[in-house]
């Protein structure tokens, strides 16, 4: 736990720069961008996950926009309108899965499906965005 600490706070002056990302509602880009910040490759993909409305609220499905921006040293940052939140990855059986340390948030990914857990709520029916 203690490295964990350690790789995140060296994270944090990489993602310094990538404080001010914004999602867009509807972005009009590729899934994938790459880009280099400090001489480090970040890769960001969007993702918008579905929320189910009850019957009394609106019929059918509103969406959450989210964006990843992964870096080549297994970190991640959750990019929402409330903020940026950095994670690191984790061990999963199967596709890639990182989290905040104090477990908040968290996304997990294969394909182009994933699960985003955001200030403890998950969202699991949550896409890439083309």
């Amino acid at each position: 736990m203690k490295s964990l600490k350690i790789v995140l706070a060296g994270s944090l002056s990489i993602f310094a720069l990538m404080g001010c990302t914004t999602v867009e509602e509807s972005p009009k880009s590729e899934v994938k961008t790459t880009t280099l910040v400090n001489g480090i490759e970040v890769t960001s993909v969007a993702y918008k996950c579905r929320i189910n409305q009850s019957e009394s609220e609106l019929q059918g499905k509103l969406e959450q926009p989210f964006l990843i921006e992964f870096s080549k040293n297994d970190q991640a940052l959750l990019v929402a309108h409330e903020g940026s939140y950095p994670l690191v990855r984790v061990r999963s059986a199967s596709g890639s899965k990182y989290e905040s340390l104090d477990k908040r948030n968290m996304f997990w990914g294969k394909g182009n499906q994933a699960s985003i857990t955001f200030n403890n709520e998950t969202f699991t029916d949550c896409f890439t965005v083309k």
